[in-house]
């Protein structure tokens, strides 16, 4: 887990770093992590048994390995992407990255995140750079995705057993009186 943190904490160390347009690469990831906040954010969209910091630490591993995988300053966290342009665009890696990985964590907003990653896309100038941090981006989603997929997040949570014991919770619920100015009780 240590190191899964460490790989989160890299991706925005590796921004910061001498890229071609620092301010453009963090601007991207600052982006992305806003867009998915304001999803965590919309009621019933996030999972009830599932933190939303899951989704925050996937996304930005997955960011963390796509510029990685072009820059290849620090060791990669889920995915050695070898064969990689260092031409490659790091914008377009890191919002490929986070688009894949949140259309896969939240699909009902795929329209949305869509458009998040044209206006993302627009910034980068056309050309073999942009197709290829694309392609990195998508390579490092799919593994961060892939690494997640077992890891017992989307089970279902066990049935609740109450006990008999004094202080235990029992099915037995409790009734208060109703009152003009309270939400609490039966009505």
């Amino acid at each position: 887990m240590s190191r899964f943190i460490i790989a989160c904490v890299l991706s925005l160390v590796a921004f910061a770093s001498e890229a071609a347009d620092p301010a453009a690469s963090t601007d991207v990831v600052v982006r992305w992590n806003q867009i998915l906040l304001s999803i965590i954010r919309t009621p019933g969209a996030q999972p009830a048994t599932i933190h939303p910091t899951r989704g925050l630490a996937m996304m930005h591993a997955a960011i963390y390995d796509a510029v990685n995988a072009i820059d290849r300053r620090h060791r990669p966290y889920a995915v050695d992407l070898s064969g990689v342009s260092r031409h490659a665009s790091e914008v377009a890696g890191a919002a490929a990255a986070a688009h894949d990985v949140l259309v896969a964590l939240y699909p009902g907003f795929a329209l949305a995140l869509d458009a998040d990653l044209g206006r993302s896309l627009a910034a980068v100038p056309d050309g073999t750079d942009k197709v290829d941090g694309i392609r990195v981006g998508k390579a490092a989603a799919t593994a961060i995705l892939s690494r997640r997929s077992g890891d017992g997040a989307l089970a279902p949570p066990p049935d609740y057993v109450f006990g008999t014991a004094p202080g235990d919770t029992s099915r037995r619920h409790r009734t208060f009186p109703s009152s003009p100015s309270s939400h609490t009780g039966p009505r």
